[in-house]
């Protein structure tokens, strides 16, 4: 499901125009990214936890040339599931 089909969703769920649909969707995608980007983690109810997680910085090797580099240290987002999701998921 993309951008166009989720706003055509609330569009029709709420019956309401497709600007107005459109803000509503921005807006919520808006502050989760502004949460994220304060490293924050985002819980809704019944869906699951989006959090920003650190991986340290790490030496990887090269398989081929067997030559060692550093990797840096990132900062990843991940999605927890939760647990009423999952049980309506795997029925």
């Amino acid at each position: 499901m993309n951008t166009k089909e989720i706003t055509a969703e609330i569009r029709s769920r709420l019956d309401i125009d497709a600007a107005t649909a459109d803000a509503l969707f921005s807006s919520f995608s808006n502050c989760l990214k502004g949460e994220m980007l304060n490293n924050n983690s985002v819980s809704i109810t019944g869906f699951g936890i989006f959090e920003v997680r650190r991986k340290k910085e790490r030496i990887s090797i090269n398989p081929t040339t067997k030559k060692k580099l550093l990797s840096p240290p990132k900062q990843l987002l991940a999605f927890k599931i939760s647990s009423i999701l999952k049980e309506k998921l795997n029925k």
